[in-house]
């Protein structure tokens, strides 16, 4: 079985995951291994992905940006999951983000590839209106509170006639992406944007919240969602990006079903 390496957040005096991370890989198939700065050397060596978790705001201050509106940020921890991050990508061992984990890898990406013309393109909003289910609507976190437009071939490996999914939000950091015609054309080489909502935005606004990309030029696999699909039991989407389902022309078709069907008929 797989193992997944999953961050964890501190106290004073624990390291500690959300259990829905630990359930979420778990029933997935693989084994989920919570990893500390003391334990990175060596998990990066024995884990075969990571999955980046959601949590506290980015610090916008190392990316040259005022914190506005950012709360609770801890640098120390911007600092483990970045270095982490960076490793799994120099192995060419596959990186799934979520929330948190999603801005991270976007504000690593846009840094690495060094592309001005980006900056024309993407935002970063420390804001964004109606995304934090949790405090302005008080929902509950497992339960979907608004639709974002889906690639589902590019999420879940599979072409779909559904455009639409249902997700939970918990985020007010968001990555926004103007002149959404053009732009992800433009893009393509070096980032698929997957899943997209105007949410948060007036009519008259020409940007949208990306929701979900995938990373197309990095040596390792990358993909990353805004929402929660642990809280979703989602587990789908995790296990297809971890171990993605071979096609029928890549390896020899099992004999198995041909036996059973044979015995089916011998025994009628």
């Amino acid at each position: 079985m797989k193992k997944i390496a999953i961050t964890a957040s501190k106290s004073k005096t624990q390291y500690f995951v959300n259990q829905a991370y630990i359930k979420y890989v778990a029933d997935a198939g693989f084994i989920p291994i919570v990893v500390a700065p003391e334990s990175m050397a060596t998990s990066t060596k024995i884990c075969d992905g990571l999955l980046l978790p959601g949590g506290i705001d980015l610090d916008p201050l190392y990316y040259d940006e005022d914190n506005i509106m950012s709360y609770s940020t801890d640098p120390e921890k911007d600092a483990f999951e970045r270095a982490i991050l960076q490793e799994f990508v120099a192995l060419e061992k596959p990186v799934f983000g979520i929330c948190r984990g999603m801005q991270l890898i976007i504000r690593e990406f846009l840094l690495s590839i060094k592309e001005d013309k980006y900056n024309e393109w993407f935002t970063f909003y420390q804001n964004v209106n109606s995304h934090n289910q949790t405090g302005s609507l008080s929902i509950d976190r497992h339960i979907p509170t608004h639709y974002v437009s889906a690639d589902m071939a590019g999420l879940y490996g599979k072409p779909s006639r559904i455009k639409r999914i249902p997700v939970n939000s918990m985020h007010h950091q968001c990555l926004a992406l103007s002149d959404k015609g053009r732009a992800p054309e433009v893009l393509k080489k070096d980032l698929t944007v997957l899943a997209w909502t105007r949410r948060g935005f007036d009519k008259k606004d020409k940007e949208i919240v990306v929701e979900a990309f995938r990373i197309n030029n990095w040596p390792s696999k990358v993909l990353a969602v805004q929402w929660h699909p642990e809280e979703l039991s989602d587990i789908e989407l995790l296990r297809n990006f971890f171990s993605p389902k071979r096609k029928k022309n890549d390896h020899k078709p099992d004999k198995a079903p041909l036996a059973s069907k044979i015995a089916d008929v011998v025994g009628q």
